[in-house]
C-alpha cells in the first residue's frame, strides 16, 4: 500500500511527456469518409509505459505515427515535450523527431546494405558527424544486448529475435526521452517475443525513458503502467497498474 502510495506521488510530481487532446484521424476513400478514431485525450506522463491494446486495423499504429510526427491528424493537438507537434512542418517534425523519439518497427526496418554497427550509427549521423564516443556507444549497448560479435554482420545474417534487438537498440542508440513500439513481438515466436519484452522493459525502466507500445497480445497488461484499448474509434483505459 506504501508502495502504491509513493509512486502514485512520484506520478503527480512528474510533468507529461505527451499531451493529446480532442484528436480525430479520418481519410477519404472511393468517396467514402473513413473514420479511424475521434475524439481521443490522453496525457502520459514521463518514465510511463503506456500499452495500447486493439485488433489489426483499429488504430494502434496510426496513433503512434501521429505521436511521431510521421502523420498529421484530421483534427486536434499533439504536445510531446510541451512542444506541439501539429504546429510544426515536416522538416521540423523530422528533426523534433531525430532528437527526442525512437521508433521500433515491427518490421524491424534495418537497412540490408549497412551492417549492425553502421545501422546503430545512423540516427546519430543524422544529428551530427559521428565521433569514436559514438561508435563506443554503440558497442556498448550491442555487448549489453548480447550482440557484441554481430557489429559487421548484415541483417540478413541474423535471426529474427537478433533483427529486433538491433531495431530497439537503433531506437535507443540516440538517447531519445520517447520510445514508441509498433507490435514489437508481432513477428517473432513466443519464447523470443518474451525475451525481446523483457529487454525493452528494463532497457526503457533503467535509464528512465516514456515508452507506448502499440500490441494486440495481453502478456504486456502486467508490465505496463497503464493499458488502454482503441476499440469503435474511442480509447479506453483497461487496466492501471500505477
Amino acid at each position: 500500500m506504501l508502495y502504491k502510495l509513493q509512486t502514485i506521488f512520484l506520478n503527480m510530481i512528474k510533468k507529461p511527456a505527451i499531451e493529446i487532446f480532442q484528436l480525430s484521424k479520418d481519410y477519404l476513400e472511393s468517396g467514402q469518409q473513413h473514420v479511424i478514431f475521434k475524439d481521443l485525450t490522453l496525457s502520459v506522463t514521463e518514465g510511463e509505459f503506456i500499452v495500447l491494446l486493439g485488433r489489426s486495423g483499429s488504430g494502434k499504429s496510426t496513433l503512434l505515427n501521429l505521436i511521431s510526427g510521421l502523420d498529421q491528424p484530421s483534427v486536434g493537438d499533439i504536445l510531446v515535450n510541451d512542444i506541439n507537434l501539429c504546429g510544426l512542418t515536416e522538416q521540423q517534425r523530422t528533426l523534433f523527431r531525430r532528437h527526442h523519439i525512437g521508433f521500433v518497427f515491427q518490421a524491424y526496418n534495418l537497412i540490408p546494405t549497412l551492417t549492425v554497427a553502421e545501422n546503430l550509427l545512423l540516427p546519430l549521423e543524422l544529428i551530427n558527424p559521428v565521433s569514436s564516443n559514438d561508435k563506443n556507444k554503440v558497442v556498448e549497448l550491442l555487448t549489453q544486448l548480447g550482440l557484441a560479435n554481430r557489429l559487421d554482420s548484415y541483417p540478413d545474417r541474423l535471426s529474427g529475435g537478433e533483427q529486433q534487438r538491433i531495431a530497439i537498440a537503433r531506437a535507443l542508440v540516440h538517447n531519445p526521452d520517447i520510445i514508441l513500439a509498433d507490435e514489437p513481438t508481432g513477428n517473432l515466436d513466443i519464447d523470443t517475443g518474451k525475451q525481446v519484452l523483457e529487454l525493452l522493459d528494463n532497457m526503457v525502466r533503467n535509464v528512465g525513458k516514456t515508452l507506448i507500445m502499440a500490441t494486440h497480445s495481453e502478456e504486456v497488461i502486467g508490465k505496463a503502467d497503464r493499458v488502454f484499448a482503441i476499440n469503435n474509434q474511442s480509447l479506453k483505459l483497461v487496466a492501471d497498474n500505477r
